[in-house]
């Protein structure tokens, strides 16, 4: 970027503003204490956000990339004969991760190339290897998760869990059901980047299912919760982050409206510039990014950035293609879609603290690349 940054990406330091008192407060109270880890906090967090999501069970860990590895782990427990897990090709590289670190073998599903979920039209539901199916609700939309129900019944019978890579999706809604209850697991990420953000990272796993739950408890706590019947590590969130945490989850819902504001703002202006979000109408979407695709993108990435305006290429390369993947089994010729995506997509700043001048800024500078 040759320009000064006038309109940065993220926003973290203007949310700590408006809230620093309170921040400095919480925090205060904890470290004062002397009760640091395991405490009221962190029970009174887990609790919250398990009502938020209407689950049974909640426990806040280090990661989300921990609570995927871990849900993974707890939900294939019973079966070793399956070793294969079915992900979108396109997402973090988080996601292809877990699944190596799990000790399974990745499948890749096509995506949709301007939404980057899952194309459910293309899931190999034959796949008589599949321990699990990990989906995620990219850039905090959701899946057609009625769709996916339908195959969720096929599986079922061969008992292969569903987990909700909700890391992006937290205040999203499927038909008023929230993200967090959309399978046998889900799971969250309070990343400084997400919509609900830790001041570092965070994650949370959320079930109905009471034995999955006391075995992702042994796992973040090394095992100790079933006299180390299983095996685990430490992956906690503290008492001061969880305390802070609770302070955001006061103005969430202001947060949200904000960002859905600017999104809407983003769509009515863009339309006809570049190729927009498209969304479900069952779908309340969550906004945790606003992602545009346009194929002259990386001309537009640096005449944004030289007009002050920060944005982002999420992602760069489909999964199948990262350095990480080699070795693995990929039927290339079938994810035409996940490759697209990469080639166009640009997200641009969305976060609560924008002012409409900055928003408006975003899109007079788009507007004027592509006239």
């Amino acid at each position: 970027m040759t320009g000064t940054t006038k309109i940065p990406f993220y926003g973290v330091d203007r949310q700590y503003v408006s809230i620093k008192e309170e921040i400095l407060d919480a925090t205060d109270h904890v470290y004062s204490s002397g009760k640091v880890l395991d405490g009221d906090y962190t029970f009174l967090f887990e609790k919250t956000i398990q009502k938020m999501t209407e689950r049974k069970y909640a426990c806040a860990v280090g990661s989300c990339t921990q609570a995927l590895i871990f849900s993974l782990r707890a939900a294939c427990i019973h079966d070793k004969t399956r070793n294969k897990v079915l992900i979108p090709a396109q997402s973090f590289i988080a996601t292809l991760n877990v699944v190596i670190e799990s000790g399974f073998d990745p499948v890749f599903c096509d995506v949709d190339p301007i939404t980057g979920l899952i194309d459910l039209n293309k899931i190999p539901v034959d796949h008589d290897e599949i321990a699990a199916v990990m989906y995620v609700n990219l850039f905090g939309n959701i899946i057609d998760y009625d769709k996916l129900t339908m195959y969720r019944q096929m599986w079922a019978e061969n008992n292969i869990p569903i987990i909700e890579d909700a890391a992006q999706s937290f205040g999203a809604y499927w038909k008023g059901v929230p993200s967090g209850k959309l399978g046998t697991i889900s799971c969250l990420s309070f990343d400084p980047t997400k919509n609900l953000n830790n001041y570092g990272s965070g994650g949370m796993i959320l079930t109905d299912d009471p034995e999955i739950w006391e075995q992702v408890n042994d796992f973040h706590d090394n095992g100790k919760g079933n006299d180390n019947i299983n095996s685990g590590t430490n992956s906690k969130m503290s008492e001061v982050d969880c305390s802070q945490m609770l302070i955001k989850l006061k103005y969430f819902d202001a947060w949200q409206k904000r960002r859905k504001e600017i999104a809407e703002y983003y769509t009515e202006e863009l339309d006809g510039h570049v190729t927009i979000p498209s969304v479900d109408m069952n779908v309340e979407h969550a906004w945790s990014k606003y992602v545009i695709h346009h194929r002259e993108r990386y001309g537009m990435n640096q005449f944004l950035g030289e007009a002050g305006i920060e944005t982002r290429i999420t992602y760069k390369r489909p999964l199948h293609l990262s350095n990480v993947a080699f070795g693995f089994e990929v039927d290339y010729t079938a994810l035409e879609g996940a490759e697209q995506f990469s080639r166009t997509c640009l997200s641009l700043p969305i976060y609560p603290e924008l002012s409409d001048s900055e928003v408006e800024a975003v899109v007079d500078a788009i507007k004027q690349y592509t006239s």
